[in-house]
């Protein structure tokens, strides 16, 4: 089987607005001869500019409160210097020419095709994976996909999303004070205010086994990888519900995560 074979039976189709993850040392084990840019050329063609291909590319230049402003070595996010620290096609995708980067300091997206008409390049919500973000204008598409090449849901960015809108009790409770980290972005030229701190997603298999048993996402194992290429129309109101019905269950197991404990230990204090 080609890969574009691969992707015509995940689904993905002409028109198409996808949201990518893609885990590159699998896609090349199971197809040898595929680069990081024929992967994407391959995608662009299937889905033409008529649709939109979306890949985070997230920095994570947060202020932390150790930090002093005028400290050279703290990180301030550059538009068109800063690594993707999500993997090797998010920070090849971002550097081509006809790609957008967006400017959240700390979660912004590389953007390509029919969405650049609707998202400019100054975005930055204090909502970084909510309300006024990329993922919003992806929610609101009736061909919007997620698109997952060799990850399983630890990669879902689409859940924070979810995790905003349900919302879950601790939507916007600091997860990482632990780490010093404040809710502030920061780029070249200053800070940038946050609403919600996106937290840990390692529990987000909780929400894939529960979407597997309800018969609404499809995997396809193909050479071994293991890939889903899931309608969020058909999803998000069955994965909304669950967000919203088992909240407790997307956090990790108390004592393996600092940041899911944080957020445990703020839930149980407010509701004993």
């Amino acid at each position: 089987m080609t890969f574009d074979e691969y992707l015509q039976r995940l689904g993905v189709r002409n028109g198409d607005h996808l949201l990518l993850h893609a885990a590159f040392r699998k896609i090349r084990a199971a197809f040898p001869q595929l680069g990081i840019e024929g992967l994407i050329s391959q995608i662009q063609r299937v889905i033409t500019r008529e649709g939109s291909l979306i890949i985070p590319s997230f920095s994570y230049c947060f202020q932390k409160a150790a930090d002093t402003r005028s400290d050279p070595r703290v990180e301030r996010f550059d538009r068109t210097r800063s690594n993707s620290r999500v993997g090797a096609v998010s920070d090849w995708f971002w550097r081509q020419p006809e790609v957008v980067r967006t400017s959240s300091a700390t979660h912004s997206f590389a953007i390509w095709g029919r969405v650049t008409a609707s998202i400019p390049v100054s975005n930055a919500p204090t909502s970084p994976l909510g309300e006024g973000s990329v993922l919003e204008w992806l929610a609101e598409q009736t061909q919007a996909k997620v698109l997952m090449l060799g990850t399983d849901f630890r990669a879902f960015t689409f859940g924070h999303y979810l995790e905003v809108k349900a919302p879950v009790p601790w939507a916007d409770v600091s997860p990482w004070d632990h780490l010093g980290v404040q809710k502030f972005g920061l780029t070249l030229q200053g800070e940038q205010p946050l609403r919600e701190l996106p937290g840990c997603a390692r529990s987000f298999p909780v929400l894939e086994k529960y979407l597997l048993t309800a018969g609404l996402i499809h995997p396809l194992r193909v050479n071994g990888l293991l890939s889903y290429c899931i309608p969020i129309a058909e999803m998000y109101r069955e994965a909304l519900e669950y967000f919203r019905n088992h909240p407790l269950e997307l956090l990790c197991p108390a004592g393996s995560c600092p940041a899911c404990d944080e957020r445990r230990r703020w839930y149980i204090s407010t509701h004993s």
